[in-house]
């Protein structure tokens, strides 16, 4: 029995109702129908006890038939609506479940105007299945994050002062497309100086030069399969002020007490914690307003969430991050960030690009 086959399975023994339905439509929800079929286009998917469905349209029913194993496809230009209905009625499925969290208002409302299928809502039970990872997504995740150690390490030789950062992020995306990656996990933070203090920072909104003395931070990951890694590293173009220096020493003893800490067992709330108090004890608690981590998987935030709102438990095969940070404004901010593999007793680094001194570039 296939992986996708399985994942079916799992998921039916979950609900309550006659059929599991998800649609991708430009982009709505790839990863449901990738998860459930392996199938990576555009489509409406029927999961039963009886049968599984895939329909889609001429652009992607070649593609469909190459990309996934013993399900029926069906092809016709009104699969999103019309066609998802009629293919219900056929199977005489009465009550269906979908994700909430994946569809829009406007596409329920259509739907319930031509279909008196009762539709019953559940947040997202295929991410539910997706939490913990087996062997072979864990070796994707693994390629993903190699590739981006290697792109980055391929980089920095590169780098000198007066670079824009969109300069070095382009430039970095194309040693990461070259590493054999399905392409970027998601929109690069390539940032520097007083930039690196913005979370989510955007390097081509309005492009900074480094400068002599800049901190130079770099959030980033590939896609491989579909999984991604998610790295940070923050250097400084050349010598660092002690300022820098001190946050950057915190933030790395944050980094390590929390990886030599998580644990199968504990809370969200618990590991996040472990890095959260070294950085308040050192007085540096409001510097530190993000979570310490998140679930990475086909998607680039899934669960477990790490940080003190949390609800989750972490169990052994959960990937996540663990990426504390101290931040200022108009100084900037240092974050370190790795992706590890909880276990029973402990977790697996998978990211691997040294972190253990505040490296100087751009010399």
């Amino acid at each position: 029995m296939s992986e996708t086959v399985q994942r079916r399975e799992r998921l039916l023994e979950g609900l309550d109702t006659d059929a599991f339905i998800a649609v991708n439509l430009e982009g709505s929800d790839p990863v449901t129908l990738r998860y459930l079929t392996g199938f990576t286009g555009e489509g409406a998917l029927v999961v039963s006890h009886d049968d599984c469905v895939l329909l889609t349209d001429s652009r992607y029913t070649e593609q469909a038939r190459g990309e996934t194993d013993g399900i029926a496809i069906e092809e016709g230009r009104q699969w999103n609506v019309n066609g998802l209905a009629a293919a219900l009625q056929t199977r005489e499925i009465a009550r269906a479940t979908f994700s909430s969290a994946r569809v829009s208002v406007y596409w329920l409302q259509q739907f319930k105007e031509i279909s008196t299928l009762e539709l019953v809502s559940q947040r997202d039970p295929v991410a539910a299945l997706r939490r913990t990872k087996n062997a072979e997504e864990v070796a994707h995740l693994k390629a993903a994050a190699a590739i981006a150690d290697q792109a980055l390490t391929d980089l920095l030789p590169e780098i000198r002062v007066g670079m824009l950062e969109s300069q070095i992020a382009l430039r970095l995306e194309m040693l990461l497309r070259s590493g054999e990656a399905e392409g970027i996990a998601f929109d690069f933070n390539v940032s520097t100086g007083a930039n690196t203090a913005l979370n989510h920072y955007n390097p081509f909104h309005h492009p900074a030069a480094l400068a002599p003395g800049d901190l130079l931070l770099f959030d980033f990951g590939a896609n491989v399969r579909g999984y991604r890694s998610d790295i940070t590293r923050t250097f400084v173009v050349g010598r660092p002020s002690s300022r820098a220096q001190e946050i950057y020493d915190l933030v790395l003893q944050a980094n390590q007490r929390a990886i030599a800490g998580i644990r199968a067992g504990m809370t969200g709330v618990e590991a996040d914690a472990i890095a959260r108090n070294v950085i308040a004890e050192a007085g540096h608690g409001d510097a530190f307003g993000h979570g310490l981590g998140h679930g990475i998987g086909l998607e680039i935030h899934e669960a477990p969430g790490l940080s003190p709102l949390s609800k989750d438990t972490l169990e052994a095969g959960m990937v996540a991050t663990v990426e504390p940070g101290i931040y200022y404004a108009g100084f900037g901010g240092v974050r370190i960030e790795d992706d590890v593999v909880i276990a029973e007793d402990g977790c697996e680094v998978i990211t691997a690009f040294p972190k253990e001194e505040l490296i100087s570039v751009g010399a």
